[in-house]
């Protein structure tokens, strides 16, 4: 009787002070139902969100995929602009790796590049893509993050001497894989990729039509480079950017819209699917993955070794069968990790 009637008086000072009782949630659903992540949902729509929105935002994803999150750490929201577009973004830091992180809403956006662009290549054909939000690091996988993680014999990269800010290179896409599943990570698909670079943009590149306002986004060949680089076609723009034939440490120019660094140039980065005519296999909404293996890999972004037109947003990089299915030495190729977070992995929520 004791127990009914004390049950009885918390029940009554609930309901009398205004105070609500949570609802049980059910173990493995996470306690935020979709309409609390529409602003993820949509890129233009994200846009549009305060300071404060996107922090609830943020708070709202970490609840909802609570196992992608594991291991990552809100660490404020910043503002960021390059290309006439800007957004608040949520940054994260990843425990196990050390690497900062940005949670990227979804969207259609069109990947490749219209007719007219200069320098455009057949296979860059124009079309739409749907993705669902995702995590991805700030900046290329530093030595530092490399070392972390790479527990597995054969994880070498090329040789380094310098700073651990410095990112990991000479390494290839398998050797990225094998690093994924140490850390629990993984690296974007292509149309990941291109999304995140742009930002939000639809010019050549995320700074901009011009390729002159992309000196204080990218580390690409300058007149620092070796005297038998300087002139080559698709080697070298005529402007110094302070490094010659060698990556920059990470983070050493401006970030785009999203809050990322050395989207151009600097190092190639690997994407995880294959290579594919955009027309023979579609991407697949959600992550955008062209499922299949055709025996080419892609990197993304171009680097320290050239120009700007190598470096647009919309620009493919393959390997061609065969080469490079590991490091092979080459110390232009490098990645950055990522986090899916798909919006119909709960059907509970």
């Amino acid at each position: 009787m004791l127990s009914f009637r004390l049950l009885l008086l918390v029940t009554t000072f609930l309901s009398c002070s205004g105070v609500k009782e949570e609802p049980a949630v059910e173990e493995g659903i996470a306690p935020f139902s979709l309409e609390a992540l529409q602003g993820l949902r949509d890129r233009a729509t994200y846009a549009r969100l305060d300071r404060q929105d996107v922090g609830k935002l943020a708070q709202a994803a970490q609840h909802h995929w609570n196992e992608e999150f594991q291991g990552f750490q809100l660490v404020g929201v910043e503002r960021f602009a390059a290309g006439g577009v800007s957004h608040w973004m949520s940054i994260w830091i990843h425990d196990k790796t050390g690497l900062e992180f940005a949670l990227l809403p979804g969207g259609v956006f069109q990947m490749g590049s219209p007719p007219q662009e200069a320098h455009r290549r057949e296979d860059e054909v124009r079309h739409s893509v749907t993705l669902d939000p995702f995590l991805i690091a700030r900046t290329e996988c530093t030595w530092d993050a490399w070392r972390k993680g790479a527990g597995i014999a054969g994880q070498v990269g090329a040789s380094f001497d310098g700073s651990t800010r410095l990112p990991v290179n000479g390494i290839g896409p398998v050797d990225v894989e094998i690093w994924c599943q140490e850390t629990g990570l993984t690296f974007p698909t292509e149309a990941q990729w291109e999304y995140m670079c742009r930002a939000g943009t639809e010019t050549p590149w995320s700074s901009g039509d011009k390729k002159e306002a992309l000196a204080p986004f990218a580390n690409l060949g300058s007149l620092e480079c070796p005297e038998q680089w300087i002139g080559m076609a698709g080697i070298t723009e005529d402007w110094f950017d302070g490094y010659g034939d060698h990556p920059a440490p990470v983070g050493s120019f401006a970030s785009n819209a999203f809050g990322l660094f050395d989207v151009h140039g600097n190092l190639s980065e690997w994407c995880r699917d294959e290579y594919f005519d955009y027309g023979a296999v579609k991407a697949e909404p959600g992550n955008g993955t062209r499922r299949g293996k055709s025996g080419e890999r892609l990197a993304r972004g171009g680097n320290f070794g050239g120009d700007a037109t190598a470096a647009r947003s919309s620009r493919r990089l393959t390997t061609g069968p065969g080469i490079l299915p590991n490091g092979g030495g080459n110390h232009g190729f490098g990645f950055r990790p990522s986090v899916d977070l798909p919006l119909t992995k709960r059907s509970g929520s």
